[in-house]
């Protein structure tokens, strides 16, 4: 199972989560399947935005590259759209870190709140 983190900052006063960092380097991706399952349970660990690191390989996933599935709190993400962008920018998928999905759009796929 992949680990995550939500990030969080502060909106008006208020904690808001930002993103969902899927830590993709301390797993196995299959790249040669076209998309990667994901279950997110509440209540997240969140992690001030403070501590994400920019320097890691970070590939932002795309509102076009999130899936919905049939279960509750599970998503997929198209792993063809996120390796064909990586080919474009030279970059070889194993190098990569994290999985980076703002969660404004991971809200708007799953249509829940996190």
């Amino acid at each position: 199972m992949i680990s995550y983190k939500v990030y969080y900052d502060y909106h008006e006063g208020k904690k808001a989560p930002i993103w969902l960092v899927l830590n993709v380097r301390d797993q196995f991706i299959d790249w040669e399947k076209q998309t990667l399952i994901i279950t997110v349970q509440a209540p997240f660990n969140m992690h001030p935005a403070e501590e994400f690191d920019p320097d890691a390989m970070n590939v932002t996933i795309l509102i076009d590259d999130l899936l919905l599935t049939t279960s509750e709190n599970v998503f997929g993400i198209n792993l063809t759209h996120v390796e064909h962008r990586l080919n474009l920018h030279g970059v070889d998928p194993t190098e990569v870190d994290n999985f980076v999905i703002q969660v404004a759009d991971l809200e708007d796929v799953l249509h829940i709140t996190l």
